[in-house]
């Protein structure tokens, strides 16, 4: 199971990266549905606040991720 979150979240971060952020946010949102470790959630807050088109919802998603974890950059 750990694999297939991981796949995710590589996948997610690969459109991103790419500028597909329909296909990112489909990935990143099924990874946080299925409970991941708490670095793979907080890297999918995080690549989620990249691909918002909205600056609330960007918000929203990097304070998710300091919500999370207080210490990240």
């Amino acid at each position: 199971m750990q694999d297939n979150l991981r796949d995710l979240l590589t996948r997610g971060i690969a459109a991103a990266k790419a500028g597909q952020a329909e296909e990112a946010r489909f990935f990143l949102e099924w990874l946080q549905r299925n409970d991941p470790p708490l670095a793979e959630l907080v890297d999918a807050w995080y690549w989620l606040s990249v691909v918002s088109p909205d600056p609330g919802q960007r918000r929203r998603c990097l304070e998710e991720v300091l919500a999370r974890d207080p210490a990240n950059p």
